[in-house]
């Protein structure tokens, strides 16, 4: 099931399935890890949300967070 970021709970694990962003942004993010395909973990979806990939910790805006389609990553 693929969603966008901003439906995400904190604490969830999940991989970016497409990023569905204009150009500018698109790059911007990639160019911090932050690419189709790569797990990461949401550690705050309030206003804005705060995602690690690897060791970076992005702050993305919840208008950019819609366009950026994740699927959550069943952890047992």
């Amino acid at each position: 099931m693929i969603l966008p970021l901003t439906t995400t709970k904190e604490g969830e694990k999940v991989r970016v399935s497409c990023l569905n962003c204009p150009t500018e942004d698109t790059c911007r993010l990639q160019k911090l890890g932050c690419v189709e395909g790569v797990s990461g973990i949401v550690i705050s979806n309030k206003k804005n949300i705060i995602f690690q990939v690897g060791e970076c910790r992005l702050a993305i805006t919840a208008p950019l967070a819609k366009n950026i389609l994740v699927e959550p990553i069943d952890v047992k």
